[in-house]
């Protein structure tokens, strides 16, 4: 997406170290892959919130349902492919496991 104007400052979300661990848990390390997100893992590991507000007036939970963790390069293509992106990270969300 191109943009014209700068973009605010994140403020930055505060995320509990219990979720953290919760999060790390589940997740074993990036999602991408497990997804189907093309590329190699790279950069470090950070928990990115599934569904954003940016800008839709909604408010992003901060919860173990709304978090994943992901490298670097997953986190890049999912901020640059985010409708495809959050539909995978979204099923994942729903079988985290893979196990029907």
């Amino acid at each position: 997406m191109r943009r014209y104007a700068p973009m605010k400052q994140s403020r930055g979300t505060v995320i509990p170290s219990s979720l953290r661990i919760a999060v790390r848990a589940r997740d074993q390390g990036c999602v991408g892959p497990q997804v189907g997100m093309p590329g190699d893992c790279l950069g470090g590991e950070e928990l990115d919130h599934v569904r954003a507000s940016h800008g839709m007036g909604l408010k992003s939970r901060t919860e173990l349902d709304n978090l994943v963790l992901l490298c670097g390069i997953h986190h890049l293509w999912k901020t640059s492919n985010g409708r495809e992106a959050r539909l995978l990270l979204l099923r994942y969300l729903d079988n985290p496991g893979g196990t029907e």
